[in-house]
């Protein structure tokens, strides 16, 4: 099985390091494999896609987690969730696009914390005009936006609360409906492998 870093992005939480580095295999890739006896390594796989079309059509994307022990269910599912959170984190973040008054195209805002505070006081203060850094271009180089009227403020606002809400949804809504027989059967299996 071949492995190819699409991207990474490291995301660390209280008991488990998440390396959110896209790798590439095909299908039916193990979801859990027991890789080194020696050293008792366990892979555990998560977030199995299929590769875009121009890919083998065999082709399947994932992301992955190398645990140097035997991992129970429950490390299991702290890794699978963490992924889950981390991709409803890097939604936000960089996902909700807001088309301005008079404007034809959208702008991909930047959904940090800070910004969410700034763009909430903003509207809550009813502060016009105000301008805001709203993300940068290919090149670095910063996109402002100034709103000149409170209705646009207030639309850009409670679009971008909306679209935070959704994006939460869709991770419970994941996270609710995540199947675990599989992760439970394979770590089985990997045990009698052993």
């Amino acid at each position: 099985m071949a492995v190819t870093d699409i991207f990474s992005l490291k995301i660390i939480n209280d008991m488990i390091t998440i390396d959110m580095t896209r790798r590439e295999g095909t299908k039916g890739v193990a979801l859990v494999e027991f890789a080194n006896r020696r050293k008792q390594m366990y892979i555990v796989r998560t977030d199995v896609q299929n590769a875009p079309k121009e890919d083998a059509s065999d082709a399947v994307t994932f992301i992955q987690h190398v645990f140097d022990h035997r991992p129970t269910i429950d490390e299991v599912k702290e890794f699978v969730l963490g992924v889950v959170d981390a991709k409803t984190d890097a939604r936000i973040l960089n996902g909700y696009e807001f088309i301005p008054d008079g404007a034809d195209e959208p702008i991909v805002v930047w959904l940090s914390r800070e910004s969410q505070t700034n763009f909430s006081e903003a509207q809550r203060l009813g502060i016009v005009p105000v301008t805001f850094k709203m993300n940068e271009d290919v090149n670095k180089n910063a996109i402002y936006h100034t709103f000149e009227t409170f209705d646009e403020l207030d639309r850009f606002y409670k679009g971008g609360v909306a679209y935070i809400q959704q994006q939460l949804a869709a991770g419970w809504q994941e996270k609710d409906s995540m199947d675990w027989e599989p992760y439970i059967n394979a770590l089985n299996e990997a045990v009698a492998d052993v």
